[in-house]
């Protein structure tokens, strides 16, 4: 006589299904980075960003007089590739007994809690600054890099963004930023400016992207708690005011590449009578364009280290 065992109802690949697309829908910077699986079958734990480094303005000419060539170069810097996951297990009698659905309610968290790390990297990513490393001849060197930023006492406003914006120069336009991805506490503080529009008063049939809460100035507004507060080196927030960072991020300027994606697998105990159900990914995060994330620190009385 075939039995059904609560190891019949975790089933890897419809686990991972479900996985998935959780973590899609809980992550706020994946809908801004972009997103491919090159590393999948590839050896090695280290992965390189190439980029093309800016061949300068154009030189005024004279007339009969040749023009200069000008070598285009690339720089790249490196990312090394790691591993996150999260395990879980469900007794046999919280599984038959339990009110609700504990499969169901384990998917869910299982998506969340990479979704937000994922989120926290690709943050850490967008904020990372280095020096140069090694010798600018050497296979390893590595240029200095930084993200663009800025700093401000008070909340953040339409004030404040336009100063961000205008660290682009020319070179801003709302039509290739991917988002402004803020905290929490900021989203209250957008919602007093005139300037912001929240998602309920887009209308009908307009499209509104995963996370967003609304748009300013063109540009689409993201809320993620994932965001860096600001302290001091004692340990409690700058200046006795707790701060938090903005990040304004353009298209391309984020990426994440996946080595290997959520898989789910599972492991029955049978004398504790357990099941444990276990995810995880293999993935490299780097800001790929230095100029394309600005930084905007502000204070606000909102935020709690």
């Amino acid at each position: 006589m075939a039995q059904t065992t609560t190891a019949d109802l975790i089933i890897p690949d419809v686990w991972a299904d479900a996985v998935g697309p959780t973590i899609l829908g809980r992550a706020v910077m994946v809908g801004l980075a972009d997103v491919d699986d090159q590393l999948a079958g590839q050896p090695g734990e280290t992965v390189i960003f190439p980029k093309f480094d800016y061949i300068g303005d154009a030189d005024d000419l004279t007339e009969g007089v040749a023009m200069d060539t000008t070598k285009l170069t690339m720089s790249d810097s490196r990312a090394t590739i790691k591993e996150a996951g999260k395990a879980l297990e469900l007794t046999d009698s919280a599984t038959l007994s339990a009110i609700g659905n504990p499969n169901s309610q384990a998917q869910v968290q299982l998506g969340l809690a990479v979704a937000r790390k994922i989120d926290k990297d690709l943050r850490a990513a967008a904020e990372y600054t280095s020096g140069a490393i090694g010798i600018p001849s050497d296979s390893d060197y590595q240029a200095a890099t930084a993200p663009l930023d800025i700093a401000t006492v008070g909340p953040l406003s339409w004030n404040v963004l336009t100063q961000a914006t205008a660290l682009w120069g020319d070179e801003y336009d709302p039509a290739e930023v991917s988002g402004l991805v803020i905290h929490s506490a900021q989203h209250q503080q957008l919602l007093n400016d005139a300037n912001f529009l929240s998602a309920d008063k887009f209308g009908e049939g307009a499209v509104i992207q995963r996370g967003q809460v609304g748009r300013i100035g063109q540009m689409p507004v993201f809320v993620s708690d994932r965001a860096t507060v600001i302290v001091d080196n004692d340990g409690v927030t700058a200046g006795n005011q707790p701060g938090v960072k903005a990040l304004l991020i353009r298209k391309g300027a984020l990426a994440l590449k996946y080595k290997r994606r959520p898989i789910v697998e599972t492991d029955r105990d049978i004398l504790k009578r357990t099941n444990v159900i276990t995810t995880n990914v293999h993935y490299a995060t780097k800001r790929i364009d230095d100029r394309g994330v600005v930084v905007i620190s502000t204070s606000s009385d909102l935020v709690t280290a």
